[in-house]
């Protein structure tokens, strides 16, 4: 069985061409530019006007999301 290292290496090596730096997230994520298309939909999907509501998970899911709501990378076609 080969490590996870090496699988993950091989993995963005083969995919990197799909990838995209999402500076609006915390650290700076590495992101599919599939994942950000499904991202930017969502938050236009949800209601976000009061973030507050909820626990502290629904709250941190609906923060990242606003965050996405207003980006203004090209949504990816196809």
């Amino acid at each position: 069985m080969r490590n996870i290292q090496a699988q993950m290496d091989e993995w963005l090596a083969n995919n990197r061409r799909d990838l995209v730096h999402c500076d609006r997230q915390p650290g700076n994520l590495l992101i599919t530019k599939n994942s950000c298309n499904k991202r930017q939909l969502r938050a236009r999907e949800e209601n976000l006007e009061d973030i507050m509501t909820g626990d502290v998970m629904d709250y941190m899911y609906r923060k990242g999301l606003a965050i996405c709501l207003d980006c203004n990378r090209p949504r990816a076609r196809g």
